[in-house]
């Protein structure tokens, strides 16, 4: 049966092409998904899948195995960012070249859409026997910084569960254990107004945040071996009306890509006691700090049945397997950790291009993802 499925992938290339390109085509910024979402209602449909959208614009597809048995769940998310600047050609061409698919959207993640839907339907062609199902999930704004407006955690609230799940992040086709959180934190500091002529009757509030970023990028993250070191960014800084006069508010938004076993509880913890160790050095120092934006890292155990199943896919293709990790956030977050879903992440494209101009994705790796995303739901459903 492996080998009739991979080759009835191979059969399917142009098809799979085809889609992700089409696909491509579509704009589907985050909060504009629902073109995209109808197209592939009437895709699948037409290949013979159940297909549904739920009340938040979610995209759901299933193949059911003939006997009863576990849900294995495929999740990529159907939006994109926004085309931003600097691209050779359009954004939206969805063309194909040089072994390639070109536009925004084909690495993250619209070509792992494809390579899964294709990998789906060569087991619904060949009639393979599997137990359980395969449920394909496709939610929206999964880019947007707003954990309440994703739409797999909004499922998942809804009370959408699975046994085990694949995240199809652009993952360079490497499978990755874990993945990291990321945090935002808003931290402003109040001096006191004073003309720049005369600075001493002031207290320069943009002065003082700079002691706070110094003490800031001496937190050392913590590591992991999957994902290795986590990360500190102070990005933005903002304080001011003009050079003469010194700012009475200074705010500053810093990031930290947290890995497992970090929190933002920790992280807020420790720009308190920054806060506290300053206000000690200086009475008239005056700050606060708050998060705005908290999401966690994830991991499965090496030990798991879906990572097994990953494992078994590649050795019967020969490839090599290292277990990894991605620094990159993504839904793993809250299939592991709010839907207690057991989640590994592998996908074609690469973390690099996404989000960048002239992003593309190989036709090679689409196929590639396509028959381990098949082998892998044979193995974890053998029943």
């Amino acid at each position: 049966m492996r080998e009739q499925v991979l080759k009835r992938i191979e059969e399917e290339q142009e098809r799979m092409i085809n889609l992700v390109s089409d696909m491509v085509k579509i704009p589907s910024v985050s909060g504009n998904e629902a073109e995209l979402a109808a197209f592939l209602m009437n895709y699948c449909t037409g290949l013979g899948f159940e297909c549904e959208t739920d009340r938040h614009g979610n995209f759901f597809a299933w193949i059911r195995g003939n006997r009863p048995g576990k849900r294995l769940i495929f999740n990529s998310h159907l939006d994109t960012v926004e085309v931003g600047e600097g691209w050779e050609d359009d954004p939206y061409s969805g063309k194909v070249h040089q072994d390639r698919i070109w536009g925004r959207g084909s690495t993250d993640c619209k070509g792992a859409i494809g390579a899964q839907i294709v990998a789906a339907y060569a087991l619904l062609k060949e009639g393979a026997d599997f137990a359980g199902e395969v449920c394909l999930m496709y939610p929206v704004e999964e880019e947007v910084q707003d954990v309440s407006r994703k739409g797999t955690w909004k499922a998942l609230m809804d009370g959408f569960t699975g046994d085990m799940a694949v995240n199809g992040e652009d993952t360079d086709l490497r499978v990755c254990l874990a993945c990291e959180g990321m945090l935002e934190a808003l931290i402003t500091t109040y001096g006191t107004g004073a003309h720049g002529a005369t600075p001493e009757e002031g207290k320069n509030a943009i002065v003082m945040m700079t002691k706070v970023v110094d003490h800031l990028c001496r937190i050392v993250p913590g590591t992991n071996p999957y994902t290795g070191k986590g990360s500190i960014n102070p990005g933005v800084i903002q304080g001011g009306s003009r050079s003469s006069v010194v700012p009475d508010t200074c705010i500053l938004k810093c990031s930290r890509f947290t890995v497992p076993g970090e929190t933002g509880e920790l992280f807020l913890e420790q720009i308190n006691e920054i806060l506290d160790k300053l206000k000690q050095e200086d009475p008239d120092f005056k700050a606060s700090a708050v998060l705005t934006y908290e999401s966690n890292p994830s991991i499965v155990e090496e030990e798991a049945q879906v990572v097994k199943a990953i494992q078994a896919a590649h050795r019967y293709m020969g490839i090599d397997c290292p277990l990894v990790g991605t620094p990159q956030h993504d839904d793993a977050d809250f299939l592991t950790n709010l839907g207690h879903i057991p989640t590994v992440l592998y996908g074609p494209g690469s973390g690099r291009l996404a989000h960048m101009p002239n992003e593309y994705v190989w036709i090679s790796e689409l196929s590639e993802a396509a028959k381990v995303y098949a082998l892998t739901i044979l193995e974890a459903l053998k029943g």
